[in-house]
C-alpha cells in the first residue's frame, strides 16, 4: 500500500497527497487536547468504567493517540483499558512519524513503547496492546470505508480527524458517517476540528445531535455532539452473530497445553483473569509443540484472500510479541534470522517472480542474494521473509505462564472426559466421572481432542502426522544463518543439530518414530542441497507428533454452536431466504474453542488467542469480521445447512 508522503516546512509536517498540514506544530497537544478529549467529555466520561472505546478516523502521525494514551494512564482505574480503534489510508514511515512527534519530548515514553510494535504498512488489522494491556490499538490500514465496514464494535468516543473535507473529501462520505453510526450506541459522543455544513448536515442524518461550538484558537467553529437515534442494526449472517459472554468472577479452564493453549491463557492473564490450564500430559507442549525448534513465517498468496489476510495479521502479532519477550529476556531462544522460501515449486516460483510484496514483510531474491543471507550456496530463487525466525516452542510456553504472573495454575496428569453444564458453570469430570474444577468458561485448546466430548464431537477435525529428524551439524552447515523451507524445512545448528522435516500424513493418529519417515526428510533436503550432510555417518532421532486440522485449513476459533438450535432455525438455508428471516445465533454457554491450527500454530497462536480473549471480556475484536466468521466453529455446518447436507448429530 502506498504510504504517506511527507513534505517538511519549518519542521511541520505537511501532506503532499492532500496538501494539508497533520497539525499545528507549536500548539498539537494543546489542539488535541480542546479538540478531542475536551469536546467529548473526557477524561470524566471514563471514570469508573473498566474499559473505553475511542474510534478515530485518521491515525496520521498518531499524536491524538498519543495525547490520549498518556492521559488515559495518568487519569484511569489502573486495571481498566483503553481500546483505540484508528484507520489510516497512508501510514507514515516510522522515520517520518519519530520526526513529526519529536517536539513534545513529554511524548517520549509513549513512542518509546510504541516504536517496536509500529507495523510495516501491510493492508489489514494490526492489533497492538501496550503498557501492559492498559491500551490497546486497533491500528486499521486500508481505505477508511472498506475497513469500518469490516469491524464490529460499540464506541464510546469518536475522533473524527481527517484532512479537512475540501481536501480529503474520501474520509467525509455519507458511506464512512453510515458506519461510524452503525459502530455507535446511545450516548456516544463525536467531535471534529471542521464545521463545514455537509459534514454537520451528515452526521444528523445518521443519528447523532450536532452542535456548533467554538474552535481551537483562530478558528471560529467546530462540531461536537452525541448519537440519540440508533437503529436495530443490520445483521447480515446472523448464523455467525456473537453474544455478549458472562465473565463475572474472571475465572476460566482452559483444556490443553499446548501453544495454542497456552497462549489462550496467557491473553486472559493479561486482562486479568484467573486461569486454571489443564492437559492429560506430565509436561505442557509434549504433542504437537513439542518439536525441539519451529518456524515463524506466514502463508502468504498472490491473490488478496481472506486466508492470507488471516495469516498477515497473525504473523505480525506473533512478531510483535515475540520481540517483545527478546527485548525483557535476552536469553529467550527466539532467532529472529529470516526465512527463506526456496523457489523449488512452481507455485513458489510464481509468487517470486509475479509477486508484489511489502519489502519488510517478503521479498524477491536471486540465487546469490540467498546465498549470502543463508551463508551456504544456493542454487533456487528465493521468497525471504526479514522479519521471520525459529524458536524453542515449549520455551515460548514455559516464558508465557511464567510472564501470567501467578495468574496460571497447572494441572497435569489430568485428563478431561465429561463436560457437564449444571446451574451457569461447567463441571469438568475425569474417567471416574469425578470432579475436577468447574468454571462457567471453559477454552478447548487440545487439538483433535476436543471431539471427544458430546458437545462438540461433530466438528470437523481430523489428525495429520507430522515427524522432524535431528541430524548432526557438519562444518559447512554450521555456516547456516537463517531456516530454509523448500518441500520440507532446514533449520540452523542449534546444540550440534539441526532439524530438518517435516513429514505429513492425514488420517495416521500414531505417533512412534518411524525410519521411512526420517528417510523422506532426508531425501528432500537432499534434492535441495546434497552435499551440505554426510547421512552415512548419521543416526537419526526426532519428534513425532498429530497434527489437527481441518478441511479449509483454517482454526476453529470461537464460541461452540447450539447444534440442536442451529437444525431448528438454519436448516432451509439451500432456499437462499433472506438472512433478516433467521434469529441470531445460539452458543452454548462460556463453552469456546482454539484449535485445528495445523503446522501454523506458532504463526498463528497468538491473534487466535486474543480473539478468543476479545469474544469472552466482551472487547472489540482483534480481526474484521470476514477473518472472525473464516474462523467460526459453526461455517462448515453452515455450509452443509446450505447444500442440504447432513451434519454429524449429538
Amino acid at each position: 500500500m502506498k504510504q504517506a508522503d511527507l513534505l517538511w516546512e519549518q519542521g511541520q509536517a505537511l501532506s503532499r497527497q492532500f496538501n494539508d498540514v497533520y497539525f499545528s506544530r507549536n500548539k498539537g497537544i494543546s489542539e488535541t487536547a480542546y479538540v478531542f478529549l475536551d469536546q467529548n467529555y473526557l477524561p470524566q466520561r471514563w471514570q469508573g468504567k473498566p474499559y473505553f472505546v475511542i474510534g478515530e478516523t485518521g491515525f496520521g502521525t498518531g499524536l491524538n493517540f498519543f495525547s490520549t494514551a498518556s492521559r488515559w494512564l495518568q487519569e484511569s482505574d489502573k486495571k481498566a483499558c483503553l481500546h483505540f480503534i484508528s484507520v489510516e489510508k497512508f501510514p507514515l514511515r516510522l522515520a517520518d512519524l519519530k520526526q513529526s512527534l519529536s517536539c513534545w519530548p513529554e511524548l517520549d515514553p509513549m513512542l518509546s513503547e510504541f516504536i517496536p510494535h509500529y507495523p510495516p504498512a501491510v493492508p489489514g488489522i494490526h492489533h497492538i496492546p501496550l503498557f501492559k494491556h492498559r491500551v490497546i490499538l486497533t491500528l486499521m490500514l486500508g481505505d477508511v470505508e472498506d475497513m469500518l465496514s469490516k469491524i464490529s464494535a460499540s464506541v464510546d468516543a469518536w475522533y473524527l480527524d481527517g484532512f479537512a473535507p475540501e481536501k480529503n473529501p474520501e474520509m467525509w462520505t455519507p458511506t464512512v458517517f453510515e458506519q461510524i453510526a452503525r459502530l455507535s450506541q446511545k450516548g456516544t459522543t463525536f467531535s471534529t476540528f471542521t464545521a463545514v455544513g455537509r459534514v454537520r448536515r451528515a452526521l444528523a442524518e445518521v443519528g447523532f445531535e450536532v452542535e456548533k461550538v467554538k474552535g481551537y484558537g483562530p478558528k471560529r467553529e467546530m462540531l461536537r455532539g452525541v448519537f440519540t437515534k440508533p437503529k436495530a442494526p443490520t445483521i447480515k449472517k446472523p448464523w455467525f452473530a456473537l453474544s455478549p459472554s458472562e465473565n463475572c468472577n474472571k475465572h476460566a479452564v482452559v483444556i490443553g497445553a499446548g501453544i495454542a493453549g497456552v497462549t489462550t491463557a496467557w491473553a486472559l492473564a493479561q486482562r486479568g483473569w484467573q486461569i486454571d490450564l489443564i492437559d492429560q500430559r506430565d509436561e505442557i507442549a509434549k504433542e504437537g509443540s513439542g518439536m525441539p525448534q519451529g518456524i515463524v513465517m506466514p502463508r502468504i498468496s498472490l491473490k488478496e484472500t481472506t486466508e492470507s489476510a488471516f495469516h498477515a495479521a497473525a504473523y505480525l502479532k506473533t512478531l510483535r510479541h515475540l520481540n517483545a519477550f527478546k527485548r525483557d529476556q535476552s536469553d529467550f531462544s527466539w532467532q529472529q534470522q529470516g526465512v527463506l522460501q526456496l523457489a523449488s515449486t512452481t507455485r513458489i516460483l510464481n509468487q517470486v517472480e509475479t509477486g508484489q510484496f511489502h519489502p519488510d514483510f517478503v521479498k524477491p531474491v536471486s540465487p546469490k542474494e540467498a546465498s549470502a543471507l543463508a551463508g551456504i550456496d544456493i542454487k533456487y530463487k528465493a521468497l525471504y521473509f526479514p522479519q521471520a525466525g525459529w524458536l524453542k516452542p515449549r520455551d515460548l510456553c514455559h516464558l508465557l505462564i511464567q510472564n501470567a504472573a501467578g495468574r496460571i495454575t497447572l494441572h497435569l496428569n489430568t485428563a478431561v472426559r465429561r463436560l457437564d453444564f449444571e446451574k451457569g458453570q461447567w463441571r469438568l469430570k475425569n474417567e471416574q466421572s469425578q470432579l475436577i474444577t468447574s468454571s462457567a468458561i471453559v477454552v478447548l485448546t487440545n487439538a483433535a481432542r476436543a471431539m471427544q466430548f458430546k458437545q462438540s464431537h461433530w466438528l470437523p477435525l481430523s489428525v495429520a502426522r507430522g515427524q522432524i529428524s535431528e541430524i548432526p551439524a557438519t562444518q559447512q552447515s554450521q555456516h547456516l544463518r537463517c531456516a530454509i523451507c523448500y518441500e520440507g524445512y532446514l533449520l540452523p545448528e542449534n546444540e550440534g543439530k539441526h532439524v530438518i522435516g517435516a513429514t505429513f500424513i492425514k488420517g495416521d493418529a500414531h505417533t512412534g518414530l518411524r525410519q521411512e519417515e526420517h528417510l523422506k526428510n532426508q531425501a528432500q533436503l537432499v534434492r535441495c542441497f546434497p552435499e551440505l550432510f554426510d547421512f552415512k555417518k548419521s543416526e537419526f532421532k526426532g519428534h513425532a507428533a498429530l497434527r489437527a486440522i481441518t478441511p479449509d485449513r483454517m482454526p476453529l476459533v470461537g464460541p461452540v454452536p447450539d447444534l440442536d438450535f442451529y437444525h431448528k432455525w438454519y436448516h432451509d438455508l439451500q432456499h437462499g431466504k433472506a438472512a433478516s428471516n433467521y434469529p441470531k445465533a445460539r452458543y452454548l454457554a462460556g463453552l469456546y474453542l482454539n484449535t485445528g491450527h495445523g503446522a501454523r500454530g506458532l504463526s498463528t497462536s497468538f491473534l487466535c488467542a486474543e480473539l478468543i480473549t476479545s469474544q469472552i471480556c466482551n472487547a472489540p475484536l482483534p480481526v474484521p469480521d470476514d477473518i472472525c466468521q473464516a474462523l467460526h466453529p459453526a461455517r462448515f455446518l453452515i455450509r452443509d445447512l446450505k447444500k442440504k447436507m447432513n451434519p454429524k448429530i449429538i
